[in-house]
């Protein structure tokens, strides 16, 4: 893969140096679905990366009637860690102008994701929850004119 444009900037601070080699080395690994999904939301690099590293995570999706997940290997069956990284592809499927065929793409991600919430709303751990509703939310604010803003609000417990 290439160079990203913004590893060539001057930075001196030698953990950002580290961090960013770091992330451009995971690059050229894609067998870590995980991981890959993690930086399509938060990618390093351009459009491009972002594209092929979404290009290659449909190739590893699973599809079942209707419904679009991921998981790490095609031995791992942790509902929590598929719950993440589906999240992840949502959230980057979203992120960049979705087109409609992005939107119909989601709609079976969000299909799977809220067959996996438990009774309370929730999902298996603290992390995939976060992950999970961030995502889910995103798509309740989306508008073909832009993102916007909401509040979420709760009445307090006594």
């Amino acid at each position: 893969m290439k160079k990203f444009a913004y590893l060539r900037l001057a930075c001196s601070d030698p953990v950002m140096i580290q961090s960013l080699a770091c992330l451009q080395e995971s690059l050229s690994d894609l067998s870590s679905s995980y991981s890959s999904a993690g930086l399509c939301v938060h990618p390093v690099g351009d459009v491009e990366t972002r594209a092929h590293l979404l290009q290659h995570l449909d190739t590893a999706a699973v599809r079942e009637g209707g419904f679009l997940y991921w998981s790490q290997t095609a031995a791992e069956t942790s509902a929590s860690l598929s719950v993440e990284i589906s999240s992840y592809v949502l959230l980057a499927k979203l992120s960049a102008s979705p087109t409609a065929e992005d939107l119909g793409y989601a709609s079976g991600i969000i299909r799977w994701l809220t067959g996996q919430q438990n009774y309370y709303g929730g999902f298996s751990s603290t992390q995939d929850t976060v992950e999970a509703l961030q995502a889910l939310c995103s798509t309740l604010v989306f508008s073909p004119e832009g993102w916007s803003a909401g509040t979420v609000q709760a009445p307090a417990v006594s």
